[in-house]
């Protein structure tokens, strides 16, 4: 991630593509819900169907808000699977009808869970068992804004849907190469690579990016013994090319590609592509177009008129998808996407002007890059939050 955020909302033409990606997103979300709705009204009893339709209970809400925290995370068995890359918290309005939706940057400092918000999840997985609501508390804690409800998505299921529909068409905007897209199972190979006792100064170490150590003991020199993986001539694996096993050759063309689940979910998730592929603007940007893609092949005629089609979507989204939204609420939150009159999709932080109210934290003392408050200020988010929902929307879409 670059160390200034404000690139992502520089011109009428990116709000345009942020607007239009917060209502690509919204769909999604609302199909997911309805999908998941139409299953599980049509497999529970007369009476909990009843209760569904003629629920008298209101959405849990603040000062006439209901939030909802959106997770994208990868999904599948490999490392970080469960890491959620994509963080939006969507917060309605019930009075205007208005929506507004901060994406948050994968790399916040999160000061009152000692984490990277990316991490969330699975920490209050691991901790509490629900990372789900973790997260609701923790992001709505330091973002000054109650968050009542939480949605998560992982994107492995949305290449099995994608695969359901047939695949999809999508308008890849330039060519570009990624020569280091990891391989799903690799990540621990050593790919020939023997173990090996090295001694190293702290300042030995530091120059180096290790891939792949086990620190031991230090020795009574005052060298610190580290169990690395060296090739030939007993050279220390330091990066990517030392581990070229774990990764592999993606390509893709500009112009429209058909793609399979597994090509979409490829061209989604590259992070170091050529031809300025690699930031996480560009990757998101590629979120849009393949969203965007796989709605027009949901709408369309020949999904829409399958039996089939509708319902392994309905299965595939159920084994794919999380959410504290009581099923008794399907039909609130289906009401609310019809009678939803705008919406504005905010980067957390981003000032404008080339302006941000982020810097990026002392490695040393976070243990990894990370963007926090500038001074560490943690009241500047709250005080940003509160000045957007505040603010009238400029960039609005039509529902």
């Amino acid at each position: 991630m670059e160390n200034n955020l404000t690139h992502h909302n520089n011109g009428n033409s990116r709000g345009q593509k942020q607007s239009a990606f917060a209502k690509i997103a919204i769909l999604l979300i609302v199909f997911a819900v309805a999908l998941y709705a139409v299953w599980w009204f049509f497999t529970q009893s007369g009476s909990s169907a009843f209760d569904m339709v003629f629920n008298q209970n209101p959405l849990k809400k603040e000062e006439g808000r209901v939030s909802v925290l959106l997770l994208g995370n990868a999904g599948g068995t490999h490392a970080g699977a469960s890491l959620t890359d994509s963080i939006i918290v969507a917060s309605y309005d019930l009075k205007t009808n208005k929506a507004i939706l901060f994406s948050i940057p994968r790399d916040l400092w999160i000061d009152n869970a000692d984490a990277k918000v990316n991490t969330l999840y699975q920490v209050g997985k691991k901790e509490t068992g629900n990372g789900l609501k973790y997260s609701e508390e923790k992001i709505g804690e330091i973002l000054g804004l109650p968050i009542q409800y939480g949605v998560r998505l992982d994107f492995n299921g949305f290449s099995k849907a994608i695969d359901l529909v047939e695949g999809i068409d999508v308008e890849v905007p330039k060519t570009f190469d990624d020569y280091v897209y990891p391989i799903e199972g690799k990540e621990e190979d050593t790919c020939g690579l023997t173990e090996k006792d090295i001694e190293l100064t702290q300042e030995e170490f530091n120059a180096f990016k290790f891939e792949a150590r086990i620190p031991s003991e230090p020795s009574a020199d005052g060298k610190r013994k580290y169990k690395l993986l060296v090739g030939e001539n007993d050279k220390i694996a330091t990066n990517s090319a030392d581990f070229a096993c774990r990764f592999e050759h993606i390509h893709f063309d500009q112009g429209k590609m058909h793609m399979d689940g597994t090509t979409a979910l490829k061209f989604v998730r590259s992070r170091h592509g050529t031809s300025g592929e690699g930031s996480d603007f560009a990757r998101s940007r590629r979120q849009q177009y393949v969203l965007e893609a796989f709605r027009a092949k949901l709408l369309s005629t020949e999904t829409l008129l399958d039996p089939k089609k509708i319902y392994g979507l309905i299965q595939t989204f159920g084994a794919s998808f999380e959410t504290d939204i009581e099923q008794s609420k399907f039909l609130d939150f289906y009401n609310l996407s019809k009678k939803l009159e705008s919406s504005e999709h905010i980067v957390l932080g981003d000032l404008g002007k080339g302006e941000s109210v982020f810097v990026v934290g002392a490695p040393n003392k976070y243990g990894a890059f990370v963007l926090v408050p500038k001074n560490e200020d943690w009241t500047t988010i709250t005080t940003f939050v509160k000045s957007k929902l505040e603010a009238t929307p400029s960039a609005s879409i039509a529902p």
